[in-house]
């Protein structure tokens, strides 16, 4: 691997020490990835969601992982700043899947990923403990071999998977989301990703008991960026909230037209030679 691949994937992982929270919007092509960059942004996230939704699927690894790290790829050729793809639950369920996952996300190019243990299944909705384990040992290993750390956010779905339930978060979800966050921590991962969950007391006892890195994945009811750092988390990101906030835009855009026929959509956006500029190089 390259140096100034080692060098991304080390700047990625410093930016989870602080001293200020690591804020990652998440890009779903270049052209969003340009102007997340182009806005001061040391490094930037891919969306699995936005991906998948650009391409015509529908979220929760429809899109098959050629597709997927072709898309992110592109992304972290396109950018300076060092690149963490969602590579959602690495495109199978052993650990050799997820080795080749991120064998072959370092080989397009980018440097970190999330990993989550969440299976889809309605019988069995989070992996086993000791698989997602040695999921990420896989991940870590192949980072080592290349000689590049590759920096994993492991993502657990406890919370995710009480509120489909109709738990909320409760004990139970605060006790496993723990006991899998210490874990996925001794096996490698550099940062714990906890989606579903905004309620501050919450987080705080979080983060206080994993005893590491907590990214939390925000929504529109979440606590504010300066909230969240006072709680002690060190990243965050919005998820695919930046792609549907754009579909917002063109569903809006699109009544306009058909309606008054005005075009007050077109306030604020990038022009043809803003992006054209920022594109060429």
């Amino acid at each position: 691997m390259s140096e100034a691949l080692r060098a991304k994937a080390g700047t990625l992982r410093r930016l989870h020490d602080g001293p200020d929270v690591l804020i990652l919007p998440n890009a779903w092509d270049v052209a969003s990835a340009r102007i997340v960059e182009a806005a001061g942004y040391q490094a930037l996230a891919t969306t699995s969601a936005g991906v998948a939704f650009a391409l015509g699927y529908p979220d929760g690894e429809k899109i098959g992982r050629d597709e997927m790290l072709a898309a992110c790829g592109r992304i972290a050729q396109r950018v300076r700043v060092p690149v963490s793809a969602d590579i959602e639950a690495g495109y199978g369920p052993k650990p050799e899947d997820t080795a080749e996952t991120v064998r072959r996300a370092l080989a397009a190019g980018i440097v970190g990923g999330n990993l989550e243990d969440g299976t889809h299944a309605s019988d069995q909705p989070l992996f086993p403990i000791d698989l997602s384990v040695a999921r990420i040992r896989a991940a870590r290993a192949v980072g080592e071999s290349a000689g590049v750390h590759f920096v994993i956010n492991a993502r657990t779905d406890s919370y995710l998977v009480g509120m489909r339930v109709g738990r909320g978060p409760d004990a139970a979800s605060f006790d496993e989301t723990v006991r899998r966050g210490r874990a996925y921590r001794e096996a490698g991962a550099d940062c714990i990703f906890i989606p579903g969950l905004a309620d501050r007391d919450t987080i705080r006892r979080l983060v206080a008991d994993i005893g590491g890195p907590v990214n939390i994945l925000v929504g529109a009811k979440s606590p504010t960026v300066p909230e969240l750092k006072a709680l002690g988390v060190r990243r965050v990101s919005v998820g695919g909230m930046l792609m549907l906030a754009t579909l917002g835009l063109v569903r809006r855009a699109a009544a306009e037209l058909k309606g008054p026929g005005s075009y007050g959509f077109a306030e604020g956006m990038a022009t043809h030679a803003e992006m054209n500029r920022m594109l060429t190089d």
